[in-house]
């Protein structure tokens, strides 16, 4: 099989789940047997696990970052991809070669053809062959969905890292923010430190419970205003991935900790890492900055950076359909403009859905059937002086880069 021909076998193997979430099931039976069967690659890595609502991608690439600046050689595993599926496992800014990519599935199609062996599982499994294969000093490990049933979770990592607690993936973790920072929890291992970005005390509290119950010990990340330096991730609500990402490298063994080393890593994370889709400014006259930011926190954040703008704001916006996502709208001020826009996914959130709820809360806003078009009306009504945002789905700013 080459290259093009293992692309298109994986892609038409169940990627996760559809719109009806049909025959999706959340179990670890068949990640164990499919690891057994590769000799159990992951005991023999170093690795840095990192879960939690929002922030993982960023957290993974600044820890990773950092520690090549500090000569390491770090292998990155992360989800979804924007582009190109190899966005997914990469060592330093370099994705897995296409020849590894083509020769794991050629070898091993077989076998995930019997066992009905998922797209994420598939790709995770391949990470950590490669990594292994290549030798990485360090691997970073992004949680895919929750965190006690996730694939990733039969790591036996170093550290463990969870960002914060947001509502998203209601239907496989729960409709509480206390259900979802317990699926998120179940990456907490016996005697594995644990690095804890949340901020709230209820949730902090059931973490500190949580790693006493696994004797285990508990780091939190502290005030966000001690974060002060600068990086090349312009988001500031990355100011909390990189406090979360400080403090996982400062519990990390047998490696000195330069500070000037930390400061050059986080001023090179998209160079060092090339990991982009977060406050990304990809046009000038009018500014079109785009962003992956998808749920109700997420967006949240995005919004608050965004108020900052003395401009006039004109927001392209295009989500899928999960539970309360609908909620997103009600964050929309009413003195912007909007582009709603449907997506290419069979997951899509319906417009008139969006538009019912735009129209209840009195936005002005336009609808589009493709992102492209709603992109370049934003960028036509726009003068030089505006600002465009494209936030709402990692769909939408793959369909908007393509």
């Amino acid at each position: 099989m080459n290259y093009k021909n293992a692309l298109k076998w994986l892609n038409e193997i169940p990627i996760s789940f559809n719109k009806d979430y049909k025959g999706y099931k959340l179990n670890l039976d068949k990640v164990y047997d499919l690891f057994n069967y590769l000799n159990n690659p992951h005991e023999k890595l170093e690795i840095v696990h990192v879960g939690g609502t929002n922030g993982k991608g960023s957290t993974s690439n600044i820890i990773s970052s950092i520690l090549q600046e500090h000569g390491k050689n770090i292998g990155v595993f992360s989800s979804p991809h924007i582009l190109d599926v190899r966005e997914r496992i990469k060592i330093n800014d370099v994705y897995i070669s296409e020849d590894f990519f083509s020769e794991f599935i050629s070898k091993h199609n077989k076998y995930f053809a019997e066992n009905e062996v998922s797209f994420f599982e598939i790709l995770f499994s391949m990470s950590v062959c490669y990594f292994l294969k290549k030798k990485t000093d360090y691997v970073i490990l992004e949680v895919g969905l929750g965190g006690r049933l996730d694939a990733t979770n039969i790591c036996n990592p170093i550290v463990s890292c969870i960002t914060n607690i947001g509502f998203d993936h209601k239907k496989f973790l729960g409709k509480t923010l206390l259900s979802i920072a317990r699926e998120k929890a179940g990456i907490i291992k016996p005697g594995i430190p644990v690095v804890i970005g949340e901020q709230r005390k209820k949730l902090i509290k059931f973490f500190q419970k949580t790693c006493d119950d696994r004797l285990t010990k508990m780091y939190l990340t502290g005030p966000l205003n001690e974060v002060n330096y600068n990086s090349d991730l312009k988001g500031i609500y990355q100011r909390k991935n990189i406090s979360v990402a400080l403090k996982a490298i400062s519990l990390l063994k047998n490696i000195k900790i330069d500070d000037q080393l930390v400061k050059k890593g986080l001023k090179n994370v998209k160079k060092n890492t090339r990991f982009y889709g977060r406050w990304d400014l990809i046009s000038h006259n009018p500014t079109v900055i785009i962003d992956v930011a998808h749920n109700f926190d997420g967006i949240k954040e995005i919004l608050s950076q965004i108020k900052d703008y003395k401009n006039q704001i004109r927001i392209v916006f295009g989500t899928l359909d999960k539970i309360d996502q609908i909620k997103i709208i009600d964050l929309f001020p009413k003195n912007y403009i909007y582009y709603f826009c449907d997506l290419n996914c069979e997951r899509a959130m319906n417009m008139n859905k969006i538009l019912v709820k735009a129209s209840q809360n009195k936005l002005n806003f336009k609808s589009f059937n493709k992102s492209k078009n709603a992109l370049d009306q934003a960028i036509k009504d726009s003068s030089k002086n505006d600002v465009v945002f494209v936030i709402g789905s990692v769909y939408l700013i793959s369909e908007i880069l393509t």
